[in-house]
């Protein structure tokens, strides 16, 4: 059977050329010749030097940009911030050292570790092998210490011992002061606030060089130099800050409290027993010739009870009166009179090991011990000696026994003094009776900062209207680049009707509980009320302007984003900003959720009120003034916090839908080829979610811890105020498990993209077409582009501007006969056709950057296949003409070529060497 040829398969020299007749009495051989288009022409400068060699070739056509120079560099985006978890846990000027380090390091510098001072001056903190880790970690490049260049004797030696000392003959070595004016003058360049607590803390460091290099005081070149290649010096994982003179001293009185709804309580000795009625006021009585005070509720206080006292059916209130570290920071401070100070890095993640702590030297807790344990993410294992203070932490409140009903009086007061007031609001407080029946609407306003991206406030079917009130939206919705003024609209509203609803049930039935639990639908649920339930996007418009926002940081232009994504155009001809509104915009990405869970996503996603200061809806926390007044704004308060808790929840379950969308996004940025390769769009967006999410389990966590304490400490100051207990009417106040809710964030990131590291999407060149009999390198005349494909782990490939323009495809010559079974013809083509698209797998050799040389194969159907070229030996127009055949092995390929070469050119031979990209 007869294939007929592909019919715009265009050569070099834009005339579609057919094989000559073939001899006759060749059957195979002439199906063969008539299916198989010239694909190549070689055109010479002139007929008598058809290639010279591939260096000459390839520097007479070798492609710039116009504004650039040879060796010019694109800006990347693969600079982003140092990610957290690549980052060990040191003394806090090291630690911005190493992050400015690992945040500077590119493909271009990753083996020139020493030719960056901000690196240098971090590995002598850090340690070498701590930071080479540290950046493998973000970059993911594959890194050791003994592959390092060595260090920059003019740009970064010279400095720190003086210009006229390093070139002087013989040069010369450094000196501690030299090592600590490199320090604090590198701290100063990269521009940090922080800074060591005294030169002492730096001098440790230098102590460590000298005593690896064994040099005396001062450290030669040579020595520095191999002290970078091959000390691996530990990190410093604690350290000794001067004496802070504040602490805290942690009181507290464990004396028995009245069974909770007692009428009476009971106090027994050896020789009397005394019964009197559960005061409500401040009361004294004597026993056994001692005064006992009993707040009101039955509670003593100012002290424990006289020895040999008891009091039956009593129950002795159990707390632990460790102090709260600050929450969100990398280390404790722990203190203690006249001069301890302590300062410990807080483990890092829930599975690192407790750093254990010992006080003063014979200081003992109330356990006997004189140690106790810090865990992740701030917690205090173990009580802590009565002198420990903790600057900045928070004095907890005593919780009433598990089990307690009724109001509770705190058995350590300030105060002693007796109040009508106090007395009132105890009774008031007796039972359960007395709390307000809670409302159903649910009637929290968006904290300010959560106005979203497109001023949609935290619900995405309602909109901010110009007075800032939430109207239902009538409007579609729409992606953008905030910062250059950039947006896609959607053609069409897309609203959520039956799909699955998340919710930890309703405000009005109240409690402590967080478990979330997920419900299919008809249609919107009542929830709490009208406008209380929310279409939540699981994976957010507002992604596409975060991510290009980080692209704009690390220069990418407004108008590069434009051109390249918002206005791409697809190979169906259809616009790229358009399909990835739409890929975000859908049912499949939507579930509704209660007003709360999509307000706590909104500060994780906008990654705003992390500080325990101001930690969400603090605003509205501020609010309450008493416990009457203000018991529905309390009940919403716990409502909220409640969702905040399963939030962590919510990211979990959600997680495959989550995923599933941010590939279609990956994959969308897969097509892009660029006019100028300045980012490979499926990478950069991987590594940069990858970043981002990884923060969310303890952004939710944190942000739910903050919210809680900062609601406690609130409804304390309250209590404190008005003279009254916190009332049992508000069970999450009184809560002991509260425990917000994390989350497995890997499952929410698609597969990383596999595709190669060089010449990425839009970089130009020429194509060696392989090796002649001789030897020489043959190169097609013409220039080629790389471009995106739509394909995360292979690379499309042609001359024109992208895939709507001309580029690589096959056509599958199995039909021709035995000899050409599963062999393609690789020619070009413009825009879509029935033929697959040949992409290309470069082989990058390790290399990354714009301009390598790199081997390929062409790949079918995600196939790498085996080709060879075929010299027909036959000019065509001045030039050459030449085939690419292909298969599933260089051996099948040949075959088929052979064929082709013995029935038509038998001048013609086919070529050795394999096809390489030629920026």
């Amino acid at each position: 059977m007869v294939v007929p040829p592909l019919a715009s398969l265009v050569p070099v020299n834009t005339s579609l050329s057919t094989a000559p007749a073939p001899s006759s009495g060749v059957a195979s051989a002439s199906a063969l010749a008539s299916s198989i288009g010239q694909l190549f022409t070689l055109v010479p400068p002139s007929p008598s030097s058809v290639v010279t060699s591939a260096s000459t070739v390839a520097s007479s056509t070798r492609w710039l940009p116009a504004n650039a120079s040879l060796g010019a560099k694109s800006p990347t985006l693969n600079k982003r911030a140092a990610i957290p978890a690549c980052l060990d846990t040191v003394e806090l000027s090291c630690l911005n050292l190493a992050a400015n380090c690992i945040n500077t390091v590119d493909s271009d510098t990753m083996n020139d570790l020493w030719g960056i001072s901000s690196c240098v001056a971090a590995a002598t903190c850090y340690g070498v092998g701590n930071l080479i880790t540290s950046v493998e970690c973000q970059t993911g490049f594959s890194i050791t210490d003994a592959g390092q260049a060595s260090l920059d004797y003019d740009n970064i030696y010279a400095g720190i011992v003086g210009s006229s000392c390093a070139f002087a003959p013989g040069g010369c070595p450094i000196t501690q002061q030299n090592y600590i004016d490199f320090y604090y003058g590198t701290l100063t360049a990269i521009d940090t606030a922080n800074y060591p607590s005294s030169s002492a803390v730096v001098i440790v460091w230098w102590d460590a060089i000298t005593a690896w290099a064994a040099t005396g005081s001062t450290v030669p070149y040579l020595n520095f130099n191999d002290w970078l290649h091959f000390s691996s010096f530990p990190s410093v994982t604690t350290t000794t800050a001067p004496p802070v003179a504040s602490y805290t001293q942690i009181t507290w009185n464990p004396n028995p409290a009245p069974p909770s709804g007692a009428a009476s309580e009971t106090f027994v000795s050896a020789s009397s027993t005394l019964v009197i009625a559960i005061p409500t006021t401040t009361t004294t009585v004597v026993i056994v010739g001692a005064s006992i005070t009993l707040a009101p509720g039955g509670t003593p206080v100012n002290g424990p009870v006289p020895s040999g006292v008891s009091q039956p059916g009593a129950t002795t209130p159990t707390w632990n009166p460790n102090i709260i570290p600050p929450t969100s920071v990398a280390s404790v401070t722990f203190t203690a009179p006249p001069s301890y100070t302590s300062v410990v890095a807080v483990p890092t993640a829930s599975n690192s090991p407790p750093q254990n702590i010992t006080g003063p030297p014979g200081d003992k807790n109330s356990n006997g011990d004189d140690w106790w344990l810090l865990l992740f993410p701030g917690i205090i294992g173990g009580l802590l000696p009565a002198d420990i203070g903790i600057p900045g932490g928070i004095l907890p409140t005593a919780a009433p026994p598990a089990g307690w009903v009724g109001p509770w009086t705190d058995p350590d007061p300030t105060s002693s003094s007796t109040s009508t007031s106090t007395s009132s609001a105890s009774t008031s407080a007796s039972s359960s009776s007395s709390c307000p029946q809670p409302t159903s609407v649910y009637a929290l306003s968006d904290d300010s900062e959560n106005a979203d991206w497109e001023d949609e406030g935290t619900d995405p079917d309602r909109r901010r209207n110009t007075r800032s009130k939430v109207a239902p939206r009538a409007d579609p919705r729409s992606i953008a680049v905030n910062s250059c003024s950039l947006s896609v609209v959607n053609t069409v509203a897309v609203s959520l009707g039956p799909g699955t609803y998340y919710s930890i049930g309703l405000k009005a039935l109240g409690g402590t509980g967080a478990t979330l639990t997920a419900t299919q639908v008809g249609s919107r649920p009542v929830g709490n009320g009208a406008g209380t339930v929310a279409q939540e996007h699981i994976f957010e418009l507002g992604y596409i302007n975060q991510f290009f926002t980080v692209a704009i940081n690390a220069g990418i232009t407004c108008a590069w984003i434009e051109t390249n994504v918002f206005n791409f155009v697809r190979e169906d001809s259809s616009n790229l900003g358009i399909a990835l509104l739409n890929a975000i915009d859908q049912v499949g990405n939507m579930v509704w959720v209660d007003k709360p869970m999509n307000q706590a996503k909104s500060n994780v996603v906008n990654q705003n009120k992390a500080s325990a200061a101001s930690p969400p809806q603090s605003t509205n926390i501020n609010m309450i003034t008493d416990f009457t007044t203000s018991a529905n704004l309390i009940q919403d308060v716990e409502y909220f916090t409640r969702n905040f808790a399963a939030l962590g929840s919510y990211f979990g379950a959600t997680a495959a839908t989550f995923q599933a969308t941010a590939l279609r996004v990956q994959n969308l940025l897969a097509e892009i080829t660029p006019t100028t390769p300045d980012a490979n769009l499926p990478v950069e967006f991987n590594n940069w979610l990858r970043g981002l999410i990884a923060t969310y389990p303890t952004g939710c966590t944190s942000r739910a811890t903050n919210v809680f304490n900062f609601y406690q400490a609130k409804m304390n100051s309250v209590s404190a105020t008005i003279g009254a207990p916190v009332p049992a009417c508000f069970p999450l106040y009184h809560s002991t498990t509260y425990n917000p809710q994390s989350f497995a964030w890997a499952n929410l990131i698609p597969p990383a993209p596999t595709l190669p590291a060089c010449d990425i999407p839009g970089t130009q060149g020429q194509i060696q077409l392989g090796l002649s009999t001789t030897g020489t390198p043959i190169m097609a005349f013409n220039t080629y582009r790389i471009m995106g494909s739509g394909n995360t782990n292979y690379y499309a490939f042609g001359d024109g501007a992208s895939l709507v323009g001309s580029h690589f495809v096959g056509q599958d010559l199995s039909t021709l006969g035995p000899s050409c079974q599963g062999v393609w013809d690789l020619g070009l083509q413009t825009g879509p056709s029935g033929n697959p698209d040949a992409n290309i797998a470069l082989n990058c050799n390790g290399q990354s950057g714009n301009d390598v040389a790199a081997p390929f194969t062409f790949v079918i159907n995600n196939q790498q296949l085996g080709c060879v070229t075929l010299n027909s030996g036959v000019a065509d127009g001045g030039g050459v003409d030449y085939y690419v055949f292909c298969g599933a092995t260089v051996a099948a390929a040949a075959t088929c070529a052979t064929a082709y070469q013995q029935a038509n050119f038998p001048q013609g031979s086919l070529l050795g060497g394999s096809l390489q990209f030629v920026p």
